[in-house]
């Protein structure tokens, strides 16, 4: 493959050399009964960030790993720095200064943070032992640059997910990469933390660093990445810069064909109130007494930053933390903090972290599928096999779930259809309330629209609808009105023109409106 010159705009880090830092020729992958990469083909030079663009089960990932040592092309070459290279490991690949932070987080969960920011690389006294006080301070220096606030003696292990992100990134980060790859580094993250890492990688850039990014969100490519390569069912589709390509353009691109009325909203008048909410508190004082109301046929939206209360609020209605209030669904009284007790009121709740907390990672996806069901089809202690599976191909068929085979391991699955399988499960049971806790997270385009079209039917047939996302646009496509956590508590309550993205902002940062619009 002929190196293409790229035309460096000023006052970026971009390399003007023709030699491209990392080029990969013509690799393929396949796993059992999946190709998942056919002949893909991507270069990146110094100093240049590359969105890796795509659906869910396009290839991305996979590239991604290959790239960083993390799987083995069955054919094609890896060129680095103009040499061709066999990446054998991640410790090959960093040894290259290929750094990769995967979806999966790799933290050593039994450590402190500094010592997972600073794994493989801890200083060293003049006897050579570990120099905690100087691991501390590097650690500690390398989180504030990220704006990531956690004490560097705490253990992983018993921090959120997002903050657990934050530590991996610091870590990649402070190993001084040449080139580093982002697979969904921002999934996890509250806006201001994705702010502070796409600046994060602006610098990297401009210092001479090449960054692969892979995201589905669209603004993060189009405010960060110079340029997207697109990946179609494995294959290469094409390289495009940006942000000087529409985004309509790279989506028909990624997905094959047009897309249009991207939320699905259509008009449905609220009813009844089938939800209610009084001074509704977790125990351990995240959650502040809120109260509210939900109607059917409405759709509800929670916003805030990371640690604001509006995870809690997702997981006290679930009954999935300890909690205290009323709660009430169509008339009939819950007490809250017990899971099973939440779901036989008819409260249907799909958490934010599928793989800790929605998933058998072990199982099937017919096991996956089935299991909230089981105690309604089970006849005298004996579920009928016959009529499970009816129920499993009939939900995967309706929910638009995507597999070869429902006893294939839910894991094998792309994220977007392991998330379409959590949601089918949860829908086929015709609750009168649902919520929703980061529904899209990590999911492509094309499966975002399957989902927003999904929760359309669900308002149609009158559920009450909760949607708590850290995605601004989407409570704004979605959402009738909105609920604005601040500190723990609600701090506003948007609707009709108000409801901006500015507004939203406002509130969630400093816990009230700075706009003119008027709540």
């Amino acid at each position: 493959m002929r190196a293409i010159p790229v035309l460096v705009p000023q006052g970026t880090g971009l390399s003007e050399s023709l030699v491209p830092f990392v080029e990969v020729r013509g690799v393929s992958k396949r796993y059992p009964g999946v190709l998942a990469l056919d002949n893909a083909s991507v270069a990146i030079h110094p100093g240049e960030v590359l969105s890796l663009t795509g659906e869910n089960g396009s290839g991305k990932s996979t590239l991604a790993k290959i790239i960083g040592g993390v799987e083995q092309p069955d054919r094609g070459t890896i060129v680095v720095n103009g040499v061709e290279r066999k990446i054998a490991n991640p410790v090959a690949a960093r040894s290259l200064g290929i750094v990769m932070i995967s979806q999966e987080l790799t933290l050593a969960p039994q450590l402190s943070v500094a010592e997972n920011v600073l794994m493989g690389r801890l200083p060293r006294t003049s006897r050579r032992t570990v120099d905690w006080r100087e691991m501390r301070r590097r650690a500690r220096k390398e989180l504030d640059a990220l704006g990531v606030d956690v004490g560097v003696d705490v253990r992983v292990g018993d921090l959120s997910v997002e903050l657990q992100q934050g530590i991996e990134i610091a870590r990649a980060v402070s190993a001084k990469a040449r080139l580093l790859i982002l697979d969904e580094a921002t999934s996890s993250l509250s806006e201001p933390a994705t702010d502070r890492l796409l600046e994060l990688v602006r610098e990297q850039s401009e210092g001479g660093t090449a960054v692969i990014m892979i995201s589905h969100r669209m603004p993060e490519l189009y405010s960060t990445a110079h340029k997207a390569t697109v990946l179609r069912d494995g294959r290469t589709i094409g390289t495009v810069p940006l942000p000087e390509t529409p985004e309509q353009n790279l989506v028909q691109m990624m997905v094959g064909r047009e897309l249009t009325d991207y939320y699905g909203r259509r008009d449905v008048t609220p009813g009844d109130i089938v939800l209610q909410v009084r001074d509704l508190a977790s125990a351990d004082g995240r959650l502040k007494a809120t109260s509210f109301d939900v109607r059917s046929g409405e759709v509800l939206g929670i916003a805030g930053l990371v640690g604001s209360g509006k995870a809690e609020l997702g997981l006290a209605l679930g009954g999935a933390i300890p909690a205290t209030g009323d709660i009430t669904v169509n008339g009939q009284p819950l007490r809250p903090g017990d899971p099973r007790r939440s779901s036989s009121a008819g409260i249907g709740f799909v958490p934010d972290d599928r793989k800790r907390s929605a998933l058998l990672p072990t199982r099937s996806v017919a096991e996956n599928m089935s299991f909230p069901w089981l105690r309604t089809l089970t006849r005298a202690g004996i579920v009928p096999v016959g009529e499970e599976m009816r129920r499993v191909q009939s939900a995967l068929s309706e929910y638009g779930v995507k597999t070869s085979s429902s006893s294939k391991r839910i894991t094998l699955l792309s994220g977007g259809n392991q998330q379409k399988a959590i949601l089918g499960r949860t829908f086929a049971l015709g609750f009168p309330v649902y919520i929703l806790s980061e529904p899209t997270r990590g999911v492509d385009v094309g499966s975002k629209t399957q989902i927003y079209a999904l929760l359309q039917r669900l308002v149609e047939r009158g559920a009450a609808v909760i949607v708590i996302s850290s995605e601004l646009p989407e409570i704004l496509g979605l959402a009738d009105r909105v609920l604005v956590y601040f500190q723990g508590a609600v701090h506003g309550e948007v609707s009709g023109e108000a409801l901006t993205e500015t507004v939203l902002n406002d509130i969630a940062i400093s816990g009230h409106i700075h706009s003119e619009q008027v709540l």
